[in-house]
């Protein structure tokens, strides 16, 4: 069970990236929910007059996956102490 804890926090960082690339091309959700993705997609389109609309949510998505990698490898040390070697 932890280390089943562990391996969902890991598979978290690449699910979020998943639904992130299928909504920036159109094949996950309508364009006018919130998502990664869309909010990129959107931001695309207004690069040049105002590029924070575009650079926040790139930096959120990096932020957000990977603090879930390093929160999975935390615990797998935690839960784990013969791995710390």
């Amino acid at each position: 069970v932890p280390l089943l804890i562990v391996l969902l926090s890991m598979e978290m960082g690449i699910a979020i990236v998943v639904e992130t690339i299928l909504s920036f091309v159109g094949l996950s959700v309508a364009s006018d929910t919130p998502s990664w993705g869309n909010l990129i997609q959107e931001g695309r389109q207004y690069i040049h007059q105002v590029p924070w609309l575009l650079g926040l949510p790139v930096f959120c998505l990096i932020f957000s996956v990977v603090g879930l990698n390093a929160l999975g490898d935390g615990l797998k040390q935690v839960i784990d102490p013969v791995s710390r070697r």
